[in-house]
């Protein structure tokens, strides 16, 4: 096999955008493990990956050399191939590298959060993300690097419609590989041109999935039902009598937990805009949960004060909603009304 026929970027463990910075930390990661002294198995596996690792670092540390490797890469680059994203390795090395990540999620609030969102998404993603934050340290650009090192990937494997990027996010948090690698074969072939509603559709058919289809663009309606995507990605868990208007909820929780004077700054008003529901809202949220999704069994804050010190939050797990102070840290789901 030559060496353009080597995926280099996947013996490493990163994705193909990684950063010199994150290059040299999988490299040195990796070694730690897998050198011929410190490896603890087989000494014949542990020359072969050493090998195999010195071989792709001289490449892609070398900025010429991995301009090359790229322009001579074979077309199967935008390929999605979860199945082959070498999990085990990365587990080893991220052993090695736990010590680091616990002070650095000691330090940072809501880091191991972002960190489990991009490895549901890929192992190679979280793996990169890791890297970066522990060598680079820049705690305080954790979510901005979550967020790039995201869009990147799924706007790669899965285009630029909103809709078709939602729904493949979903394929991925539900562990339907299969079903988001047969979206990546559909994008491919079918670019701009794609049309969303019908590819979603077929593959919601194909695999049996209970996904809530968006309505089609510039389709006019009277009446929503739930579990109905909006135009901005809202979902909508409450409708009124008239069927025209209700509440619709982020489709995913905001990466981080936070105070409750953190998570009422995210929106002061009540009318169009997103914002921290009062407590009934968050009733019916909760009671309407499945239409929504991506919850966890963790206590959410509502709007709504107790008294000065306190205010109601309600627990995912139980049902319950209580009241604690407002210093202390819950996760935020934001609503909107329509």
């Amino acid at each position: 096999m030559s060496s353009t026929e080597k995926d280099f970027y996947r013996v490493l463990g990163v994705i193909d955008s990684a950063e010199m910075v994150v290059i040299r930390a999988a490299y040195k990661a990796l070694m730690m493990v897998y050198h011929p002294d410190r490896f603890e198995g087989d000494k014949e596996e542990a020359i072969r990956k050493t090998k195999e690792i010195n071989e792709a670092y001289a490449v892609l540390i070398d900025p010429k050399r991995r301009e090359q490797y790229a322009t001579e890469q074979p077309v199967t680059k935008n390929q999605f191939e979860p199945n082959l994203e070498e999990v085990e390795p990365k587990n080893t090395v991220n052993n090695e590298l736990e010590a680091g990540w616990l002070i650095a999620i000691a330090l940072v609030q809501g880091l191991d959060d972002l960190y489990r969102k991009l490895y549901a998404l890929s192992t190679d993603l979280a793996f990169t993300f890791k890297l970066e934050i522990i060598e680079s340290k820049h705690f305080d650009q954790a979510e901005s690097i979550a967020d790039k090192l995201e869009v990147e990937f799924i706007e790669k494997f899965f285009g630029k419609n909103k809709n078709i990027q939602q729904f493949s996010r979903w394929l991925l948090s539900q562990e339907k590989r299969d079903a988001a690698k047969e979206i990546n074969k559909i994008v491919a072939v079918s670019g701009s041109n794609i049309n969303a509603y019908d590819v979603i559709e077929t593959i919601k058919i194909k695999y049996q999935l209970n996904y809530f289809q968006p309505e089609p663009i510039n389709q006019p309606r009277s009446n929503y039902k739930l579990g109905d995507i909006l135009q901005d990605n809202g979902i909508v868990f409450y409708v009124d009598e008239s069927g025209r208007h209700g509440l619709a909820a982020r489709a995913e929780d905001m990466p981080y937990k936070a105070t409750w004077h953190e998570a009422k700054q995210l929106n002061a008003t009540h009318k169009l805009d997103w914002h921290l529901p009062t407590k009934e809202e968050l009733q019916l949220l909760y009671e309407h949960r499945n239409f929504v999704g991506g919850f966890s069994n963790h206590l959410y804050w509502s709007s709504t004060e107790s008294n000065s010190f306190n205010a109601w939050f309600q627990n995912f797990f139980t049902g319950h909603q209580l009241n604690s102070n407002k210093n202390l840290t819950h996760r935020v789901r934001t609503v909107r009304s329509f």
